[in-house]
């Protein structure tokens, strides 16, 4: 059964300590009946919301951000954004790839997840009215490079908040936390000549985009913030969470950063098909969870994460329960 945003509207009151973001739009990025990136995933995560009894909590967003389309054409060249936008007015079926099909309103679609990323972060980092956010929209972004489209991404969400973050005069260092099973060759890219951003991925290798080995590890003045972990498929709860404490909480430690964001995919849960990965519930939840303690020792407690992948229905609905019940519950 749909779940509309439109029936669940929820102004923060306060300082509420999360909210969820969901944005209409989300539906209208329309990729066909085959395929895996497919609307019913906003479905399957706002089922996740209910089931952890947070429908209160869900905050609809309209393209309002005055920030977008500068931040969009900052990250992605104008060119790229202009040929999206011709690619879906004149009804192409497909734009870069066979990965990227693409009807009338994709880009209204992707110009929507940025926007409701950057409204999230908004009340977080400005009205401060929230202690943490998830933001559920689609089509994903962190293989989104500046200007191509990969694997169901087009424009790069993540990449957009963190540089967005980062105009702000408090926040010198984000780090950027991506656990979705595939490399985010897209953010990598975006930022790995750089200091001001730390790219962490944890993700199955070797896998699709084929990046992501444990020797890329950024150039220039960003040599050092970037760092990656393949895995073999079938990684475990116990895998993971052993590298959370072993590599990825030292890092953020070491790094002491203003911001910190996560790349929330949820396909390398036990159930997705499309992922290899054994990962449960109960491991997002304290994945989750450890990344709140390392917010709440250098980031002022903050925390946002913004949906990626996540490919089968109950996987995502129940990592998605998990997930929130613990934001809420911090």
């Amino acid at each position: 059964m749909r779940t509309d945003p439109d029936s669940t509207h929820a102004e923060a009151v306060g300082r509420d300590r999360t909210s969820v973001y969901v944005n209409p739009l989300s539906y209208e990025h329309i990729t066909g009946a085959w395929h895996p990136e497919a609307p019913g995933r906003i479905d399957a995560a706002l089922e996740g919301v209910r089931r952890a009894g947070l429908e209160s909590r869900l905050v609809r967003s309209q393209p309002s951000h005055s920030d977008t389309m500068r931040i969009i054409e900052k990250v992605h060249s104008p060119d790229y954004v202009r040929a999206l936008d011709y690619a879906c007015r004149v009804g192409q079926p497909l734009f870069h790839s066979v990965d990227n099909p693409i009807s009338e309103r994709t880009l209204d679609a992707a110009r929507a997840c940025v926007d409701t990323a950057l409204t999230a972060a908004e009340a977080l980092w400005v009205a401060q009215s929230i202690d943490h956010a998830f933001v559920i929209v689609r089509p994903p972004g962190h293989h989104a490079e500046k200007e191509r489209a990969m694997g169901f991404c087009f424009f790069n969400s993540i990449a957009c908040l963190g540089e967005w973050l980062l105009e702000r005069d408090e926040i010198s260092r984000v780090f950027i936390l991506d656990w979705d099973v595939h490399h985010g060759n897209g953010t990598q890219h975006l930022f790995e000549q750089r200091e001001d951003v730390f790219y962490f991925s944890v993700h199955q290798f070797p896998f699709f985009p084929g990046t992501g080995r444990r020797d890329e590890i950024g150039s220039g003045s960003g040599r050092g913030t970037t760092r990656n972990i393949p895995l073999d498929p079938g990684a475990n709860d116990s895998i993971y969470l052993g590298l959370f404490e072993k590599e990825i909480l030292p890092a953020i430690d070491d790094y002491r950063p203003d911001a910190i964001l996560v790349s929330a995919g949820f396909d390398a849960h036990r159930l997705d098909p499309v992922g290899g990965m054994n990962v449960t519930e109960e491991g997002f939840a304290v994945m989750t969870s450890m990344t709140l303690d390392a917010a709440r020792r250098h980031a002022g407690g903050r925390f946002l994460s913004i949906l990626e992948g996540g490919y089968s229905e109950e996987g995502l609905a129940e990592s998605v329960r998990t997930h929130v019940e613990t934001l809420a519950s911090d």
